[in-house]
């Protein structure tokens, strides 16, 4: 039963943030596109963000979604604070042709994807250390998953407490509106702007911690009778997660 607890959770989980309008910003180069919105969201001024970016979609947003309207606003703010906090950036070279623009920029932050492992592997500890206590094994994933879901803050240590960091080279695509240029968001460069959040990249470290906990569950799965039931315990859990702070 690999990955009981879905990396789903986390992604969904912490690219939440705080919607808004749309913000009114002057006619800017590229370059200046790129700082004004990289600025942005350190300071996590969402409208500002999304003038500057295809961030909008719809209804929602790629990134930053609804921080301020939850329920645990403070506490999300507080997780999208540390996500972007050591964020900075160099532009190296633009290359504008018509109305597109490509900038090579070297992106910096921190390397949340072992904060996010040990995240993992602790939720998973504590499955297996309950269900030792006794507690129904369906009804302490949803107690899990309600935990995570209405304390967010828990997972606040994790990402305060990372102490790795990278540095990445980004192909940047800009492309000028009506209202000025405009920053192409894709999957990989929120990826590098959040600090890796969304990926499976863990250290062998955190790796074989991962999978001794997971292992620890398989075994006592069985132990308890419930093996028969794995897959189910899997897929409702995987489910629920997935539809978490949607």
């Amino acid at each position: 039963m690999k990955r009981i607890l879905s990396l789903s959770l986390i992604c969904a989980f912490l690219l939440t943030g705080c919607g808004g309008g749309q913000a009114q910003i002057a006619v800017q180069t590229p370059e200046e596109t790129i700082d004004t919105a990289f600025t942005a969201l350190k300071e996590l001024d969402i409208d500002t963000f999304n003038a500057c970016t295809n961030n909008k979609v719809g209804g929602g947003y790629r990134m930053l979604s609804d921080l301020f309207g939850n329920q645990n606003k403070e506490a999300y703010q507080h997780l999208a604070q540390a996500m972007v906090e050591h964020l900075s950036w160099e532009i190296n070279t633009i290359e504008i042709n018509s109305d597109t623009a490509v900038a090579d920029v070297t992106i910096h932050n921190k390397d949340f994807s072992d904060s996010v492992g040990l995240f993992v592997a602790d939720l998973i500890r504590k499955v297996n250390k309950n269900q030792q206590e006794g507690m129904d094994l369906s009804s302490l994933i949803q107690t899990t998953i309600d935990e995570a879901k209405s304390s967010p803050e828990n997972m606040l240590p994790y990402l305060q407490n990372c102490e790795k960091d990278f540095s990445v080279d980004a192909a940047i695509t800009l492309k000028k509106t009506e209202k000025g240029w405009q920053i192409q968001l894709n999957d990989s460069l929120c990826d590098n702007l959040t600090g890796h959040l969304g990926t499976e990249n863990f250290s062998e470290h955190v790796s074989t911690q991962i999978s001794a906990v997971e292992e620890l569950l398989n075994r006592n799965l069985e132990r308890w009778g419930v093996e028969e039931n794995t897959n189910q315990w899997k897929y409702q859990l995987e489910t629920m997660i997935t539809g978490i702070f949607k």
